[in-house]
């Protein structure tokens, strides 16, 4: 209770984290209307602003490549797990999609991702529209591991597992309509 009687309200919200000083630096920067960087501040600005359940952000001395940070969803079978991922945004980001990966050592055991990280999803291909981002990425990500029902790997992660993950995945055969 506080001095003139009333009770103080409990509340169950999780504060938001401070963005660091780089990624405030980053969002006080002034860019052209017109520039891609203009872009990516916008969304990162959206995402720290509301972030997704589960999903958070970091961004370094570079604006263009972020690591999001993903919790598995209460009730799914990646439920208390950790992953991470690695958005790196190209210069001519929003015409081509970012490169999109799992960061080694925080790769989940999905139908749909790879050993090496990569992550099979039409959106970062020939799926790709330029009013995405990089927020809407990362909950497709997350929806499809909160969605899963068993953990197995790809059926063709053998052949893939050993490439240089982030490749852009224009000519990528998808092996269902569900990648």
């Amino acid at each position: 209770e506080t001095k003139s009687g009333s009770k103080k309200k409990k509340t169950n919200e999780k504060r938001k984290p401070k963005p660091s000083a780089t990624t405030q630096k980053h969002l006080s920067s002034q860019h052209k209307v017109t520039s891609p960087i203009y872009r990516i501040q916008r969304e990162l600005k959206e995402f720290i602003k509301s972030p997704p359940q589960d999903l958070s952000v970091q961004v370094g001395s570079n604006i263009r490549l972020w690591v999001v940070t993903m919790r598995g969803s209460k009730g799914s079978i990646y439920e208390g797990e950790v992953y991470k991922l690695r958005i790196q945004f190209p210069k001519n980001y929003p015409l081509v999609p970012p490169s999109v990966y799992f960061l080694k050592g925080y790769i989940p055991v999905h139908e749909h991702v790879y050993t090496n990280g990569d992550i099979c999803l039409s959106m970062l291909g020939k799926g790709w529209k330029p009013n995405m981002t990089a927020q809407s990425i990362a909950q497709s990500i997350h929806s499809i591991l909160s969605s899963a029902q068993s953990k197995n790997l790809p059926m063709d992660n053998a052949a893939h597992a050993t490439n240089k993950p982030g490749q852009y995945q224009k000519d990528w055969v998808y092996h269902d309509d569900n990648c």
